[in-house]
């Protein structure tokens, strides 16, 4: 197993009919999925509960949902996915982050049905890959 484990909290909501997914865009990384390293002792769960607060502000008031996990990037980190239903979030906000140095994301939905764009990293077109097969469609 990788040294190095992510646990990616993944917000679906259903918007005029169709599913979208929380995305934010960084500062200087461009568009992204919420992600973060396990810490040691943590497990996926909890982290990435953590992650979601940390970077988004959000507390999941209901159970998150494990959707696997996959090898990512060139290192072949594991990711570990769980799928969380929003409902009631506004279409875009703002959010300062607790950790990776107070940097301020703008979050968004992006359509499940349309394909990442270039403005995204790779690692996030092999996450996004990974998670349609998975994710609940309403």
């Amino acid at each position: 197993m990788p040294a190095i484990s992510k646990a990616c909290p993944v917000v679906l909501r259903l918007q005029a009919g169709r599913p979208e997914i929380l995305a934010f865009v960084h500062p200087s990384a461009g568009k992204q999925f919420m992600k973060g390293t396990i810490e040691v002792g943590e497990s996926p769960l909890e982290a990435a509960r953590r992650e979601m607060r940390e970077e988004s502000g959000l507390v999941a008031d209901s159970n998150l949902i494990a959707l696997g996990r996959t090898t990512i990037g060139h290192d072949r980190q594991y990711w570990h996915f769980f799928e969380w239903s929003a409902v009631g979030l506004p279409d875009t906000w703002y959010h300062r982050t607790e950790d990776d140095e107070g940097h301020t994301f703008r979050f968004f939905w992006h359509p499940v049905t349309a394909p990442l764009d270039s403005e995204w990293h790779p690692v996030f077109h092999q996450a996004f890959a990974f998670l349609l097969p998975r994710i609940r469609q309403f």
